[in-house]
């Protein structure tokens, strides 16, 4: 789900996309440094797989911005042809 399909997780409107991504940068702004106390390459680990995770979320929420403008304009199009 986390990787596939998050729409899975949220429901539409929980939680906006900024928002997300904001909470995304500061737990790992947050908990890299904490984790680093205790062992630098546990926090080196730790930061990369979060960094990996808001790539991922920044490039679906890319994906679906690109799909629903497509769809939108699939959509005026088919409209225009119907009238």
């Amino acid at each position: 789900m986390a990787v596939a399909d998050q729409g899975r997780i949220f429901e539409r409107g929980d939680v906006g996309v900024l928002s997300r991504l904001l909470s995304h940068l500061v737990v790992i702004g947050l908990f890299v440094p904490i984790v680093a106390l205790g062992s630098v390459p546990l926090a080196i680990v730790t930061g990369v797989v979060l960094y990996a995770h808001l790539v991922c979320d920044v490039l679906w929420d890319i994906w679906r911005l690109d799909h629903h403008a497509n769809a939108a304009t699939t959509e005026d199009e088919l409209v225009r042809t119907l009238r």
